[in-house]
């Protein structure tokens, strides 16, 4: 039995430690301690392994909610989820997952059970966060009052206004493609008279059946609704098909009702600039017909609240219908035209002298005062872009000033809107109440945000 000796202990085979005393120690020699590894690494390499597949099992499930969270979203937006089979799996993955909890709540509130919406608002994952607290209020406030963006929009101001950008509650906004989704269906039970403003939505329906478009572009006297068509195909890539299949036919159809002698700019730019390229620069010949076309007062016609108005007759049996006439009254604005117009400026700066350049600036920065008339975001911005570049080449800085102050302003009622998050929350009801005020009047939706005026 050999036996060592260290420190005053001696250990022997048996693996007991005794000390030089002979009172017995709870030390074990390294060889037990090897053997005692090496028998509990399988158990603990299976408990560890056990561990690992329960979190990833979590983390898929967790993952597995928050897509269907934002696909049943989609469905929130558009006033359809009710009928669709994802409200089930909401009110299952809500259990588990915070934003379900979350978009549960505001589908009940949006079918007016307030009892169930604040019960799913009382979750133990969401009761305290700013999302739930603006809810609750907005129950609070809502059924007293006919409108629910005015509901929203005082429970936001009362709570301090939250900022909601960085929200890992809310779901994202609602999107362009899930909106053209609703238009596939209803072609063929559609009237004849209102099938053009559905390809207006979806230029996609007219790939397969190019022939009866063309007809109904032909046939067509509606100029809003031409041109809605004419910008969205215009975004299409130019090889393909759909593109050199119906533009030609928009632009034609444009040019009959518009005349030789078009009443606004948007109409008469089509003609000047269809055919060229935006890295094209204009020649002096150019720049003469320019000048004539900036005398036309106005930028369009009719307005974008009118245009609105007209197409939700057409897109009354849609999901949501609201959201399909803002689409096309925003298409109808004709910006891509500003767009085409800046940028054949910019290729003409090398070869311009000084005096043609700030002819040309002037002209820019008229045009962009045709697109600053009007109350839409993005037209606005396109007619300040246009101004800048107009001031710049004119050498005008007091014109220059005032652009770039217009500027952060918008930017700033921008920024307040995303502070608010308002088109990231699921209520059918308030998103669709927010389409006809854009309509009329984007930027002072936009500013109400900011500042302290009553909201439209």
């Amino acid at each position: 039995m050999g036996t060592s000796v260290d420190g005053g202990e001696a250990e022997r085979n048996d693996g007991q430690t005794f000390t030089d005393a002979g009172e017995q120690s709870h030390r074990w020699t390294r060889r037990r301690v090897l053997f005692w590894t090496l028998g509990l690494l399988p158990l603990s390499a299976g408990a560890g392994w056990s561990a690992f597949e329960w979190f990833d099992e979590r983390k898929k499930a967790r993952d597995s909610a928050a897509r269907l969270t934002q696909d049943a979203a989609w469905h929130a937006f558009d006033g359809t989820l009710g009928e669709s089979p994802l409200l089930g799996g909401v009110l299952k993955a809500a259990r588990i997952h915070a934003p379900a909890q979350l978009l549960a709540a505001c589908w009940f509130m949006q079918v007016g059970k307030w009892d169930l919406a604040l019960e799913y608002l009382e979750g133990a994952a969401i009761r305290q966060s700013p999302e739930a607290l603006l809810l609750r209020n907005l129950v609070e406030r809502q059924p007293r009052v006919s409108q629910w963006r005015h509901a929203f929009f005082d429970a936001w101001q009362s709570l301090g206004r939250p900022d909601f950008r960085q929200s890992t509650l809310l779901p994202s906004p609602l999107q362009w493609s899930h909106l053209m989704a609703d238009t596939w269906s209803p072609w063929d039970a559609t009237h004849e008279s209102r099938r053009l403003p559905l390809v207006v939505l979806n230029p996609e329906l007219a790939r397969a059946r190019q022939d009866e478009v063309g007809g109904l572009v032909h046939a067509s006297d509606s100029l809003p609704i031409l041109m809605a068509l004419r910008e969205h195909l215009f975004a299409y890539e130019e090889q393909d098909p759909l593109r050199p299949g119906l533009l030609p036919a928009v632009d034609e159809r444009i040019g009959q009702l518009a005349g030789s002698s078009p009443r606004t700019l948007q109409l008469a730019l089509i003609p000047f600039l269809t055919g060229s390229l935006l890295s094209q620069p204009f020649s002096h010949g150019e720049l003469e017909t320019l000048e004539n076309l900036v005398t036309l007062s106005e930028w369009k016609q009719p307005s974008s609240e009118q245009f609105f108005m007209e197409m939700l007759g057409h897109f009354e049996a849609l999901p949501a219908p609201g959201h399909h006439a803002w689409s096309a009254a925003t298409l109808a604005q004709g910006v891509s035209l500003g767009v085409w117009l800046y940028h054949r400026a910019r290729a003409s700066k090398a070869h311009l002298n000084d005096e043609d350049r700030r002819w040309l600036g002037r002209l820019l920065w008229v045009a962009g005062a045709r697109l600053r008339e009007q109350h839409s975001c993005q037209e606005v911005e396109q007619g300040l872009r246009l101004q800048m570049l107009g001031s710049e080449w004119m050498e005008h800085s007091p014109s220059r000033d005032d652009c770039i102050t217009v500027w952060v302003d918008v930017g700033r009622w921008q920024k307040s809107l995303l502070q608010a998050a308002y088109y990231r929350w699921p209520l059918a009801s308030l998103q669709e109440e927010s389409c006809e005020p854009r309509a009329r009047d984007e930027l002072t939706w936009m500013r109400t945000f900011a500042e302290k005026i009553p909201l439209p």
